[in-house]
């Protein structure tokens, strides 16, 4: 028996080792994919290259397949298309979202079509460079517009200051739209291209078109994703631009293709060129007129990489080329001319291999055109050139008395030489008036126009009034422009592309003044914010959020909906924004700029402080985890890893709501880690004595910290099943009840532990492959679960069954990246900030919630949450009454009768979520939910 029991052991201590094993091995791998990722950032910067912003690289690094190191964004395509067809159509009601249902307009009778509602912001808008005045708009008012930052949208009416934009298609928020053309033989056909490789943020889906005006869209031009001997990935991920020709009646479409590396895999590099096609998209050729070697490596041709592409008034194609991949190759500064559509003429180099050109071209004549060039260095960033003769000879900036020169802003932190501010990589655009081709239009952080072919320049916008541009009497106009459009049926007519969204001129002859040129961003709500969060003392009529978002800084929204639905909403703070807080006293807020940049208001001394000095506020991740512990009101954030050591800390901040101007600040030393890094902070709700604080991390470790408050904190390690980067560690009803969630591609996705994460249960059920950011659990009915996710909010109804069945309930919200959940057990109201979509909120449909939404102003509970006391708000009419408090089991747990309005109540209940009933003499008045911390 002794041997029996020995053997049976062992093959125990083994099955588990092989588990660890595996499972480290996994890690292993998914640690050099995300080394791979960095190098590849660095490797960029080091060769004069644009790498990435810091965010994408982190949230690429967070989302790969852990097994091949892919970003699996085009599978997202397919996803699409099965929503579309109801496979993921909701089945049953769920009450956490008020009965939302799918968006795919497949339901069964039982579900309501309730909705989420956008909240904001209203007039914010984001980055654009694809704007097309329909031209089945026999007025010229009708426009679209694509968001690089995601969406395509259109304007009805471009020329009413009062008119919004709408959204074409849900699935586009998940798009960056980079260029947009229509059919000049058929105005209902519209190609638009995706993905941005002036700053490798954001991937592509190839071509899209459309036959029916905007209506439905078809992907036309996504050739299956392939891969190199040494890594490379094949395919079209970033189109710079899309023209089409009517060559006697025939259609051709040109397409312009660069590549870029966003996932640390060279991306697109070997299909880069200009693609032809004269069936409408069915076929596409590579012109090798454009090609320029053959990999030494790989055998595979390399073409010039193609920026952008204009068609002549006598119907030649001029194409402009920029920067490529790979070293050493002679790919950028040039300007090509064609008369038959397939040989191509070198008409300009610079001999700038590295700089990316922008052409314009004459209207009226077909030998008139204009470049303009990012230079090299801070000796000549920017050039302007200019030719009468088809490109036999050209004019130029950088040649005394050329008759071109170059633009000169006002604002004394932009060199004399360089309008663009260094970032002629970025934010370089240039056209020539339709009716006169000697007045031109450039812009690089404000705009310029010139009516002498560059001989001579006025500026026409400033981005802000600091130093000399306080002075100056023109539009203020957001910085870093994109796009400038004539109406093609009214030349007085401009629409503007910048990263702040859509402006326009009504009449060019006052373009050059205070008024001339407005701002169009009404609804054209494509903010991407990191993080959002309700304060939990408000109510859904005198409501609070904070938002944090990428390039937009800080927002704050407050008061009751307005007529649209949405809340006013200012700048809270400059900036990027990121994490935000409240605590659930109403006492102080906390938000962020990048990395340990956290900053404390404390209402009552009426203080705004730094959380973090320097230098640990310039360390950190670029948006940095934080977590806050309401109950002690102590935060917490990621410090730092030493590049030597590795050792990782965590910052420490108390006195949130006692000391503000005198915090207490501290570290916690996690340990030494090699490879991964923090990805998630989370406190428990359900200490009050001290702090529990879950650190989660890129490659799925998971440590618990305890005492986390205290110089003798507690740190272990759970042994967990997952492997992937942690995006949520949130808390069901009690401090032992804990969802996990990863956000990699191609893993399990969804975790659940009753005992505190001795065991997990995976809960992936039939939860397709896509990135999970955020879950909530319903604290009344556990078996509701919620996800925010790449695509939308996912719920299910039957979370605690061993295969849950999940949904998508994104009506009114779309297919969009969901970065954040919020809940509010007071008003029962979710809040889904979103990355490229502003935030929404929902309430849950019940009773409590349609009695508490009409008289939540006269009647409720507060502090809520409270850490044991509470009060009642309620019309003066109301004395005597009883309240009787329930568990969530329904058992009663506490009454008291004859309280009156704003009489304290002292229950002493554990912490845990309770309903408050408040009746007298038997007469129903109003119920809360309660938590008690």
């Amino acid at each position: 028996m002794k041997k029996n029991y020995l053997f049976t052991f062992l093959i125990l201590l083994f099955v588990s080792n092989m588990k660890a094993q595996t499972l480290n091995e996994k890690r292993a791998v998914l640690e050099n994919h995300i080394q791979n990722i960095k190098d590849n950032a660095s490797k960029l910067k080091s060769d004069g290259q644009v790498p990435p912003k810091e965010y994408n690289i982190r949230d690429l690094k967070n989302t790969i397949d852990p097994v091949t190191g892919e970003n699996k964004f085009q599978s997202l395509v397919k996803l699409n298309n099965e929503i579309k067809s109801g496979k993921y159509a909701p089945k049953q009601n769920i009450s956490l979202l008020g009965n939302i249902i799918s968006n795919s307009n497949q339901r069964i009778n039982s579900i309501n079509n309730t909705q989420w509602f956008e909240r904001g912001p209203y007039s914010v808008g984001g980055r654009t460079r694809a704007i097309l005045f329909d031209p089945n708009d026999a007025t010229g008012k009708r426009v679209f517009a694509g968001g690089v930052s995601g969406g395509l949208w259109v304007n009805n009416d471009i020329t009413n200051a009062s008119s919004e934009w709408s959204p074409i298609n849900d699935f586009w928020a998940n798009t960056s739209i980079s260029c947009i053309a229509s059919d000049p033989n058929n105005p209902q056909v519209i190609y638009v291209g995706t993905g941005e490789s002036c700053t490798n943020d954001a991937i592509g889906s190839g071509v899209w078109k459309t036959t029916n005006g905007g209506t439905t869209w078809t992907q036309i031009f996504n050739p299956a994703i392939t891969y190199t001997a040494n890594g490379r990935r094949n395919g079209i991920f970033y189109v710079n631009d899309i023209k089409v020709r009517n060559n006697a009646g025939t259609s051709e479409l040109y397409v312009a293709v660069s590549g870029g590396s966003v996932d640390g895999t060279l991306s697109g590099y070997y299909d880069t060129g200009l693609y032809k096609s004269t069936d409408g998209g069915s076929n596409f050729t590579r012109l090798n007129t454009f090609y320029l070697t053959t990999s030494g490596s790989t055998g595979l041709p390399i073409h010039h990489s193609i920026q952008q592409i204009e068609i002549a008034s006598d119907n030649a194609i001029w194409v402009s080329t920029r920067t490529s991949g790979f070293t050493g190759i002679n790919s950028g500064g040039k300007i090509f001319r064609s008369t038959d559509g397939t040989t191509f003429t070198n008409v300009y180099n610079a001999n700038l291999p590295g700089s990316r050109v922008q052409i314009a071209l004459s209207k009226t004549n077909g030998a008139v055109a204009y470049g303009l060039l990012q230079g090299s260095g801070t000796t000549e960033p920017v050039r302007i050139i200019k030719t009468t003769d088809t490109g036999a000879t050209w004019a130029a900036s950088n040649v005394v008395n050329s008759g071109v020169t170059l633009p000169q802003d006002k604002d004394t932190g932009i060199p004399a030489n360089d309008f663009t501010r260094g970032q002629s990589f970025y934010d370089l655009v240039i056209v020539t008036d339709p009716t006169n081709d000697a007045t031109v239009y450039v812009g690089g952080i404000d705009l310029f126009r010139s009516t002498n072919s560059g001989s001579t320049w006025t500026q026409i916008s400033k981005w802000s009034n600091n130093n000399q541009l306080a002075t100056l009497s023109v539009s203020q106009v957001h910085a870093d422009q994109h796009a400038i459009v004539f109406n093609p049926k009214n030349s007085s007519q401009i629409a503007f592309g910048n990263d702040g969204g859509i402006y326009f001129c009504a009449n060019k002859t006052n373009i050059a003044t205070t008024t001339g040129i407005p701002v169009r961003n009404n609804r054209y709500n494509v903010t991407q914010f990191y993080d959002a969060k309700m304060n939990p003392t408000k109510t859904n009529s005198t409501e609070e959020i904070l938002a944090g978002a990428q390039d937009n800084g800080t927002r704050r929204f407050t008061g009751a909906p307005l007529a649209n639905n949405l809340y006013s909403d200012a700048y809270y703070d400059g900036g990027d924004g990121a994490f935000v807080e409240f605590d659930d006293n109403n006492l102080y807020k906390i938000n962020s700029y990048v990395y340990n940049n956290h900053y404390l208001y404390h209402a009552a001394s009426n203080s705004y402080v730094d959380l973090l000095l320097a230098p640990d506020n310039d360390l950190g991740h670029f948006i940095n985890e934080a977590a806050l512990d309401r109950n002690l009101d102590i935060f917490y954030s990621y410090g730092n890893k030493d590049n030597t050591t590795k050792e990782i800390t965590l910052n420490r901040v108390d006195g949130l709501s006692t000391n503000p101007l005198n915090l207490g600040r501290s570290k916690i030393i996690l340990g030494n880690f090699t490879d991964e890094d923090v990805s998630y902070l989370a406190t428990s709700p359900y200490q009050t004595a001290y702090t529990t604080l879950m650190v989660g991390f890129d490659n799925g470790r998971l440590f618990k910290i305890t005492y986390a408050n205290t110089g003798i904190y507690q740190i272990s390690e759970l042994t967990v099943p997952f492997v992937g980067a942690i995006s949520d560690i949130q808390y069901g009803t009690n401090d032992n009840e804990i969802i996990v969630t990863i956000s990699n591609y191609n893993t399990i996705s969804v975790f659940y532990t009753t005992d505190g994460g001795t065991t997990w249960n995976s809960k992936e059920g039939n939860l397709p492959d896509m990135p999970i950011r955020s879950a909530l659990m319903n604290p009344e009915n556990k078996n509701e679960v919620i996800l925010g996710t790449e695509l939308g909010v996912w719920g299910t109804t039957n979370f605690l069954s061993a295969t849950p069945t999940w949904s998508q309930y994104t009506n009114g919200l779309g297919n969009v990246r969901v970065t954040n959940l919020d809940y509010r057990p007071s008003t029962r109201t979710v809040l889904a900030s979103t990355y490229g979509r502003g935030i929404f909120t929902t309430m849950n449909d019940t009773n409590l919630a349609t009695t508490e939404t009409s008289v939540e102003e006269i009647y409720r509970v507060y502090p809520n949450p409270t850490r044991g006391d509470f009060y009642l708000k309620m019309n003066a009419k109301h004395k005597n009454v009883t309240v009787n408090v329930f568990d969530i089991s329904g058992k009663l747990v506490f009454t008291k009768n004859g309280v009156n309005p704003e009489e304290k109540i002292s229950p002493s209940l554990p912490k845990g979520h309770y309903i408050v009933k408040v009746e007298k003499e038997g007469e129903y008045i109003f119920s809360s939910k309660l938590i008690v911390r």
